[in-house]
């Protein structure tokens, strides 16, 4: 009996199935080529590079007794460490730009530490309205501790200068020390590092400075302009970035900074290893049709808000900054990822370390104390006010999908929902239920009624959501375009003088 047909049959169709799923997977791919990675943002990069910097500069001061934690180039400046009221401010300064910080640390009752830098005296002001729209009463009226149960305790160890702030809420005792040559500062909880700033050596802040004259070399690559792809993005302001290491001592396991598609314990993003990451979590909202998961890639949202947890504590970090961020992490217990970081040997306690990077404005952390998980989530809360009760239907299941087709449709689908006993809330329309995809308009061709349409769904407990999207077809017959247009409320180009125009859903389109 011949069966090499069927042996060739059976080959050719194995290798039609193989072929047939790989090209499933190339078109069902995301486009990594339209998102940037750290090396082709220009302030991530440089800050990696100084990171890389400081290790090496760090293992090559050996282990001598008498040579400082890190090499960091920041120090405090003698005699300008004063403590007023409920902050504590300092001038910290780089040693070869000479440009004086300000940084001040402000307690709160809860013995949550706020932690800002800027310059003492910008070239123009750092964009500094975060506050205003994310803490509570605008930053106002956030709950300092009283003066009097505050102590600053000065002292020299192994010719070092050490300040301490003690202070006392109630059966709770808080503890922040800040070591001035190089600057780190280190929160203690029961008399033992728990969150640690600069401890490695990562702080650089890029100060405002004037831009360079036609022809002279800018020694900050892509300090005033970059480019990426088609596009090039000019920064008048030049490099204003900053990045920060912050340690969690004590700690296995780090958890937060949402939204990525990665695991709830955030992966190792530098050093290598089977499991870890090569790029650091992206902090920048944008819409990632068909994204990767276990990626740190960003997605549709961004909260710096970061947690650190063990069987015996928790704590947590608000990096409270609007603009792109990325954030490397790395644990200690990594042979090759703990030399990159300066890991000094075995016996100490595991550490996550983190590398926080933003483009621009002001640094502005919160130290989250904890004790417990309950703990850290109040004191969040305690910043930026309790989330609002959702209303009842908002928690239940929202049927959604890019598109239904119309009218006819969203009920077909509602009735089939119901006979088979699938209970829902909210069915949702994406762009295409509007006329040429005009936000605020309805196809009438393909939703003749949509009055009688939620009437039938309410009939049923169901309601419908129609999406509503910032930007606003280009469309001078389009009376939100108009109204938009003539009231000045679009987004301004650079200059200020026209609205700025992009490409979205529906087209040319302004926001």
């Amino acid at each position: 009996m011949n069966t090499k047909p069927k042996s060739r049959a059976r080959s050719v169709a194995l290798l039609y199935l193989a072929a047939t799923s790989l090209l499933a997977q190339v078109c069902s791919a995301v486009k990594r080529e339209d998102f940037k990675t750290c090396e082709q943002s220009a302030f991530c990069n440089r800050h990696r590079v100084f990171a890389d910097t400081m290790v090496k500069e760090t293992q090559a001061l050996g282990k001598s007794s008498s040579a400082p934690a890190n090499s960091s180039p920041y120090s405090v400046l003698e005699n300008s460490v004063r403590l007023d009221g409920h902050t504590l401010t300092a001038s910290v300064q780089h040693g070869t730009d000479k440009v004086p910080l300000k940084f001040e640390l402000s307690f709160l009752e809860s013995g949550i530490v706020r932690v800002r830098a800027q310059e003492e005296r910008p070239m123009k002001p750092r964009f500094d309205e975060t506050q205003k729209y994310v803490l509570r009463d605008e930053g106002s009226a956030l709950p300092y501790a009283s003066p009097d149960s505050i102590r600053l305790v000065s002292e020299a160890a192994n010719g070092l200068a050490i300040h301490t702030v003690n202070y006392v809420n109630g059966n709770s005792s808080f503890s922040v020390r800040m070591n001035e040559r190089p600057w780190s500062l280190e929160y203690l909880v029961d008399g033992k590092p728990a969150i640690q700033l600069n401890t490695k050596g990562f702080f650089h802040f890029e100060h405002l400075r004037q831009k360079p004259a036609d022809g002279e070399l800018d020694d900050v690559a892509g300090g005033w302009e970059e480019s990426f792809k088609s596009w090039t993005d000019s920064k008048p302001n030049g490099p204003e970035s900053f990045g920060l290491d912050i340690n969690f001592n004590g700690f296995e396991h780090v958890y937060g900074i949402p939204e990525h598609s990665s695991p709830l314990s955030l992966k190792d993003t530098r050093g290598g290893g089977k499991d870890a990451y090569d790029q650091p979590y992206r902090m920048y909202n944008l819409d990632v049709f068909e994204y990767e998961l276990d990626n740190p890639m960003a997605l549709y949202g961004s909260i710096p808000f970061m947690l650190a947890h063990s069987a015996e504590a928790t704590v947590g970090v608000f990096w409270m900054n609007a603009a792109e961020t990325w954030i490397d992490v790395a644990r200690e217990k990594s042979s090759t990822f703990g030399s990159l970081f300066g890991r000094s040997g075995a016996g100490q306690r595991p550490t996550v370390n983190t590398h926080w990077v933003s483009e621009s404005g002001v640094m502005d952390v919160f130290l989250l104390p904890g004790a417990t998980a309950a703990d850290v989530y109040r004191q969040y809360a305690e910043l930026v006010e309790q989330t609002p009760l959702p209303r009842g239907f908002s928690l239940g299941y929202h049927q959604c999908r890019w598109n239904y087709i119309d009218q006819e449709d969203v009920l077909a689908v509602s009735a089939k929902l119901q006979e088979h006993q699938i209970p829902y809330d909210v069915i949702w329309l994406d762009i295409e239920h509007t006329d040429g995809k005009r936000y605020f308009t309805w196809d009438n061709t393909k939703f003749p009624d949509p009055v009688a349409m939620q009437e039938e769904l309410a009939r049923g407990g169901h309601r419908l959501v129609n999406v509503v999207d910032p930007h606003i077809k280009r469309d001078s017959e389009y009376r939100v375009w108009n109204e938009a247009n003539d009231g000045g409320y679009f987004v301004k180009n650079k200059e200020g003088t026209e609205n700025y125009q992009g490409w979205c859903w529906p087209g040319d389109s302004n926001w």
